[in-house]
C-alpha cells in the first residue's frame, strides 16, 4: 500500500501535467496561430519545463497534433426518430462547450480562427490532416444519425450529405459562438425539425 502510493501520485501528477500542456497548447495555437506557437510559450503557460514536454513529444508539431486529438468527442445516440436523435447529439455538444472549463473560449477561438489555421497548415500535411480530423470529429455523430435515418427510410437520401450536416450544425455554431442566440433543447429541436422537414421535401 505504502509502496504503491508514490507511484499513484506520480501517475496522477503526470496526467495532470499532460492535460495542462495540451489545454494550454490549444489556447496558444488559437491565440497566436501556428507561426507563433512555441514550446517555450506552452511550457510557461502550463507551468512545466520544456524537458517535461520533450519527454512526451519530440517536436512542436507533435504537441499540436496531440492537442487537436485530445478535444472531447461526442457520441451519437439513436433515439425515437431522427429529429430527437439529432437534438440529443447537438445538445451534448452545447453542454460540453458551456459546462467544461475553458471549452467555450477554446471552441470559439477555433471557429473564428479556423480559416487562418488552415492557411498556416497548408504546407504541413500532418497538421492539415489533424485539422480535417478535428472538423470531421465534430461532424461524425450527426453523419452517423443521418446515415441511420436514410438507411431506415425515415429520411430521403440527400444529394449532398455534407451540405445537410452544415445546415444542421451551422446555425448552432453561429448561435453558440458568434451570435449569443438561443441554444436551448427546445430551440435546437425546432431548428432541426425545420432543416430535416425541408430536406425531406427535396428531390
Amino acid at each position: 500500500m505504502t509502496e504503491e502510493s508514490p507511484r499513484r501520485r506520480g501517475r496522477r501528477r503526470s496526467q495532470e501535467a499532460e492535460r495542462a500542456i495540451l489545454d494550454q497548447a490549444m489556447l496558444i495555437l488559437l491565440q497566436y496561430g501556428l507561426q507563433g506557437f512555441t514550446l517555450d510559450r506552452v511550457a510557461a503557460a502550463a507551468s512545466v519545463s520544456k524537458a517535461t514536454i520533450y519527454r512526451r513529444w519530440r517536436s512542436r508539431e507533435e504537441v499540436v497534433l496531440a492537442a487537436l486529438g485530445a478535444i472531447p468527442s461526442i457520441k451519437a445516440e439513436i433515439k425515437g426518430n431522427v429529429i430527437e436523435s439529432l437534438t440529443g447529439v447537438i445538445q451534448q455538444f452545447v453542454e460540453l462547450v458551456k459546462n467544461t472549463p475553458g471549452q467555450l473560449e477554446a471552441q470559439t477561438r477555433m471557429v473564428t480562427m479556423m480559416p487562418s489555421l488552415v492557411a498556416q497548415c497548408a504546407d504541413n500535411p500532418a497538421l492539415m490532416e489533424a485539422l480535417h480530423t478535428y472538423i470531421e470529429q465534430r461532424k461524425a455523430p450527426v453523419r452517423e444519425i443521418l446515415d441511420h435515418a436514410i438507411s431506415s427510410g425515415e429520411l430521403l437520401a440527400p444529394q449532398n450529405v455534407d451540405l445537410l450536416i452544415d445546415a444542421i450544425m451551422g446555425p448552432i455554431v453561429l448561435r453558440l459562438f458568434l451570435g449569443g442566440g438561443d441554444v436551448s433543447e427546445d430551440a435546437t429541436r425546432e431548428l432541426i425539425r425545420l432543416v430535416v422537414c425541408g430536406a425531406n421535401t427535396l428531390k
